[in-house]
């Protein structure tokens, strides 16, 4: 019985180092007490407590908050140019017990403690459907040539499940990626497609995956392009 469970433990192991999602884990609980900041489309930083968000379709439109002098204010997405959010002492934790990956321990190490004592938010523009938004980034310390943003609305993969018990969730199947100054949204069913005119300027990048282009790798892909790939550079048709 006993190494019955040993099996399944080990199964369960090797299933999840498969379907692990690597990129930092996206918070979405915030608080409404703690210092944030957000900096506006002509430069201006301001230090604020947060009072509310307004989301469509899970990405975020419009802030709104206090300044330390006391202020109300609000801002919409298009004037703003990014936005720092601190998030909730329960979300900190949840994000911190998800990312057990190497590459997610690394990207903690490279940028420091503050990638998670402030959540960043980049105001981007999208073409499907045209709006301005604030995306959240999840590759912080490898973000120079590809910025990969969180889909609130994606879908996932099935997870790691044990006796009933749901031991791992599954995978993202979309995110937000900007490359070569275009933001698009990267689907997991389009990723076979996509993966040579992502990191087609990097030869030893195709030689290297040639084999092992999988979604589930998407974030290795990025990690590798980012350190080891030079002056590479993406260009999205």
């Amino acid at each position: 019985m006993f190494k019955c469970f040993l099996t399944l433990l080990l199964g369960v192991q090797i299933a999840s180092s498969a379907t692990a999602q690597q990129f930092l884990p996206p918070i979405e609980r915030f608080s409404g007490s703690k210092p944030s900041y957000l900096i506006t489309k002509t430069g201006e930083r301001i230090e604020f407590t947060l009072d509310d968000l307004d989301r469509k379709k899970g990405l975020i439109i419009k802030v709104e908050g206090k300044t330390s002098d006391g202020k109300k204010f609000k801002y919409k997405a298009e004037e703003l140019q990014e936005l720092g959010l601190y998030p909730s002492d329960f979300a900190k934790f949840a994000s911190f017990s998800e990312s057990t990956s190497s590459i997610a321990k690394a990207q903690r190490n490279k940028v420091g403690e503050s990638t998670r004592n402030l959540v960043i938010f980049y105001q981007e523009h999208l073409d499907d459907p045209k709006r301005d938004v604030l995306v959240q980034l999840v590759n912080p310390g490898f973000d120079s040539k590809i910025k990969v943003y969180d889909d609130p609305f994606a879908a996932e993969t099935t997870g790691v499940g044990l006796m009933g018990v749901q031991l791992t969730g599954g995978m993202d199947k979309s995110f937000y990626v900007k490359a070569g100054g275009k933001v698009t949204r990267l689907k997991k069913k389009n990723y076979d497609d996509k993966f040579k005119e992502l990191f087609e300027s990097c030869p030893d990048m195709l030689t290297k995956f040639a084999k092992n282009d999988a979604w589930r790798d998407f974030c290795q892909h990025v990690f590798y392009f980012d350190q080891q790939c030079g002056e590479s550079e993406v260009k999205l048709k």
